[in-house]
């Protein structure tokens, strides 16, 4: 017997327990939803609905979370197809832009060489060619803030590695899938370190605790081990274009 399923429209909104909702714009990762996602909580932000309590973008959604004794599951999600119902201005948050050293390669970029290879350029290119990309900050997760950066040239499409590291400590460049990963606490991935940052970008005692946002703008700079020793964890270099 055939059963034939019914297709599913995006974006889509749907109930995430009894204090949020969840605003899927696709099944699959495309930069292009992403975009959306940033847009819509760009947007949301300017004016939260009443009762709204917290926004968090993914990669290709919106999580908003509401106090369901100051509104309805139903209320902020009418509002939220208001929003919808125009066409989301994906260039509206182009967020801040941070520029972010770094130490590349040696013991804070042990597999620098490895994804050379898989690149087919020497070490020195892959560094340049890094340094030269702006990146967004398209989420933050698996740890506090963890930023996923992208998207790198189609030259930077390379796998994960074959094996699951323990740990890599926080700052660290991590590289795959045109990616670039940058936790701010020690985690264990499956991602090729090329370079390490002495900055973090989580800190319980500053306010903001996270230092970089979803929608912001990064770059990194070039910088020698011995000046990465004397460069605070919370430096973070904005720019005002």
């Amino acid at each position: 017997m055939n059963i034939k399923q019914k297709s599913i429209t995006f974006p889509k909104i749907s109930p995430l327990g009894d204090k949020g909702l969840i605003v899927e714009f696709g099944d699959h990762f495309d930069i292009n939803l992403n975009k959306k996602a940033l847009a819509l909580d760009f947007i949301l932000n300017k004016s939260l609905p009443y009762g709204v309590t917290e926004t968090a973008p993914t990669l290709i959604s919106l999580m908003v979370r509401f106090n369901p004794f100051e509104t309805t599951y139903e209320f902020v999600a009418e509002k939220i197809l208001f929003l919808l119902e125009s066409d989301l201005d994906i260039s509206a948050n182009n967020g801040r832009l941070f520029i972010i050293p770094a130490v590349y390669g040696e013991e804070d970029g042990p597999d620098l060489d490895e994804v050379a290879d898989l690149m087919e350029m020497s070490a020195d290119q892959v560094i340049s060619n890094h340094l030269e990309c702006e990146q967004q900050v398209m989420m933050l997760g698996f740890g506090a803030g963890c930023s996923y950066c992208g998207l790198l040239p189609p030259i930077w499409d390379i796998p994960r590695g074959d094996k699951i590291k323990p740990s890599v400590p926080g700052g660290s460049l991590l590289i795959a899938l045109r990616q670039t990963v940058f936790p701010s606490t020690s985690m264990p991935t499956g991602w090729r370190q090329i370079g390490k940052s002495p900055c973090l970008t989580f800190d319980l005692d500053k306010s903001p605790n996270f230092l970089l946002n979803a929608g912001d703008r990064i770059r990194f700079e070039k910088v020698s081990k011995s000046r990465a020793k004397l460069i605070p964890h919370d430096t973070l270099w904005e720019t005002f274009e």
